[in-house]
C-alpha cells in the first residue's frame, strides 16, 4: 500500500480532463457543469468534483491554479489510486503503465468499478487475469450515442495503448501463459463424462455450434479419440470428441462461408437461414409494455423451442412476474440467462464478444439468438431468427427501427436489418469488424 502515483497516470488523466475555465484577468479557475446533464456534478480544475475535505464542487466555485494542481494530486491519491490498489486483483504483479491505465479509467468512471453492475467485462478480465483482453474491454465503456462518446473513445484507446505498452515490459514469467485454442468444426458437445450424450443429465452437457472457440488451460486425460480438458477462465473440466475440433491454425477452413467484402458485411455468410420463430409484441404485455423487450424476446425463443403459455396468462407476462419473484433484473443479461435456465431442459449460452459468424453458427445449429443493442437511448433487445447475404432476419418486439426512431405501428415480425445496421447498434466500438456483440444462444437439451 502507499505506492506513489506514476507520472504516466498523472499525464494521461490531465491530457483528457484538462484544466478549464481559467479567467486570465483574475487568474482564477471557475467551475463548469457536467456535459451530459448541463448541471451536477459540477467540475473544477483537473476534473475535480469533490474537494479533499469531502465537499462537492458548487456552481459558483473558483480556485487558483496552485489549488487545482494540489486538489488533483490529493484527490487522485486518496479517492482513486488507494482504492483501486486495495480492490484490484493481481495489482502487485502489474507495472506502472498498466496501473496508470486503470487509474485513468477509475478517475473517469469511478474507483468502485471493479465488480460493479455495468462493469462485468472489465472486471472478468482483471479477475481471471485475461490481461491481453483488457484493451478491448476498456473500449466497451464509451457511452455510445452521447455527446462525450468521441472523447471517451480517444481516452479508452489511450488507456488501452498504455496498458499494452506495460504488457510488453512485463518479465516473461509474469505474462499470462499462452493458451491453446480449439475450434468446433461441426456441431458437437462439451460433456462432463465421456459416455453417450443421451445418457447425460441436462447440466452435464453443453451443445456447441460450428465455429465456436474455446481456450484450454491443460489436458487432463485421454481415452481413445476423447480428451478431457480444463477450459480457461474457470469454465470447468469437460470431455471433447477430438474429430469434432481443430486447432486455431486450422480454423480458417471450416465454418460459415465468407464472401469477399470489406467492413461489417465481410463477416456475413453467403447462405440463408430462417428459423420461423413465432412473433410476440411487447406492446400488448400486461406488465410494462414499453420496457419489457427483454422478457418478450425470451418468450419468443422459448415458444419456438416448444414452451406453451401456462395459467391463462401470456408467456412474456409470466416471465416478467417470475423475474420479479426471483428478485432478478430483466435488464441484466446474466439474469435473463438465469431465467431461461430455471425451466428444466432449457439452456442459454451468453457471450459478450460475438461476431456475425458466431450468430450465424448458432442459427445454423437451429438455435434462436437474442442480441442486445443501442436501438434506443437506454438499449433494446431483439431476436435474430435468420440471415441472408445482406443482413439478419429479426423479430423486433417493439416494431420497426429506423434511424429516426421506432415506428411502433408496424409489425416487427421477420424484419430485415442489414449487417451495417446491426454493427452500428450492437457493436459500435468495433463496427468495421463486429466482435463485441452481446448475444444469447437459447436451446434445449
Amino acid at each position: 500500500m502507499g505506492r506513489s502515483i506514476p507520472a504516466e497516470a498523472i499525464s494521461l488523466i490531465q491530457e483528457f480532463e484538462g484544466c478549464e475555465r481559467l479567467n486570465p484577468a483574475t487568474g482564477l479557475i471557475h467551475a463548469y457543469p457536467d456535459p451530459n446533464s448541463g448541471a451536477e456534478p459540477w467540475t473544477i480544475g483537473w476534473g475535480t468534483t469533490v474537494y479533499p475535505d469531502g465537499r462537492s464542487v458548487g456552481e459558483n466555485d473558483t480556485i487558483t491554479q496552485e489549488d487545482a494542481d494540489k486538489f488533483f494530486v490529493v484527490t487522485l491519491q486518496k479517492s482513486y489510486w488507494q482504492k483501486i490498489e486495495e480492490r484490484l486483483p493481481f495489482w502487485p504483479e502489474m507495472n506502472d503503465p498498466m496501473r496508470a491505465a486503470l487509474c485513468s479509467f477509475a478517475y473517469n468512471l469511478g474507483s468502485g468499478f471493479y465488480g460493479a453492475e455495468g462493469f462485468k467485462t472489465i472486471s472478468a478480465c482483471l479477475r481471471e487475469k485475461r490481461w491481453q483482453d483488457v484493451p478491448d474491454a476498456l473500449m466497451l465503456y464509451v457511452n455510445p450515442g452521447s455527446p462525450v462518446e468521441k472523447g471517451l473513445r480517444r481516452r479508452r484507446a489511450a488507456e488501452g495503448k498504455l496498458w499494452a505498452e506495460g504488457m510488453v515490459q512485463l518479465p516473461s514469467g509474469d505474462s499470462p501463459p499462452a493458451l491453446q485454442i480449439i475450434v468446433a468444426i461441426s456441431e458437437t458437445f462439451l460433456k462432463k463424462d465421456k459416455v453417450d450424450s443421451s445418457q447425460l443429465a441436462p447440466h452435464q452437457i453443453v451443445p456447441v455450434e460450428t465455429g465456436r472457440q474455446w481456450k484450454i488451460e491443460r489436458e487432463l486425460a485421454r481415452d481413445g479419440r476423447s480428451r478431457q480438458v480444463r477450459l480457461a477462465y474457470g469454465a470447468g473440466d469437460w470431455w471433447i470428441f477430438e474429430p469434432h475440433w481443430s486447432s486455431q491454425a486450422q480454423a480458417a477452413e471450416p465454418g460459415p462461408a465468407v464472401p469477399a467484402a470489406s467492413g461489417a458485411a465481410a463477416a456475413a455468410s453467403n447462405g440463408e437461414r430462417d428459423l420461423k420463430i413465432p412473433y410476440l409484441s411487447q406492446l400488448d404485455n400486461r406488465f410494462n409494455p414499453y420496457g419489457s423487450c427483454n422478457v418478450t424476446c425470451v418468450g419468443m425463443c422459448l415458444r419456438y423451442l416448444g414452451m406453451q403459455n401456462q395459467g391463462g396468462m401470456q408467456l412474456e407476462d409470466q416471465l416478467y412476474q417470475k423475474l420479479e419473484t426471483l428478485g432478478r433484473s430483466r435488464h441484466d443479461p446474466y439474469d435473463l440467462k438465469h431465467l431461461i435456465e430455471t425451466f428444466p431442459g432449457y439452456k442459454d449460452i451468453f457471450r459478450e464478444n460475438g461476431g456475425f459468424a458466431d450468430i450465424q453458427s448458432s442459427l445454423d445449429a437451429g438455435n434462436p439468438v437474442i442480441t442486445h443493442g443501442y436501438f434506443t437511448k437506454f438499449g433494446h433487445i431483439i431476436v435474430v431468427r435468420g440471415y441472408d447475404s445482406k443482413g439478419f432476419l429479426v423479430n423486433d418486439p417493439y416494431g420497426e427501427w429506423f434511424s429516426s426512431g421506432y415506428d411502433t405501428s408496424r409489425s416487427g415480425e421477420r424484419l430485415h436489418y442489414s449487417y451495417d445496421l446491426i454493427a452500428r447498434t450492437c457493436s459500435p466500438e468495433s463496427k468495421a469488424n463486429p466482435r463485441h456483440i452481446w448475444y444469447h444462444t437459447v436451446f434445449k437439451v
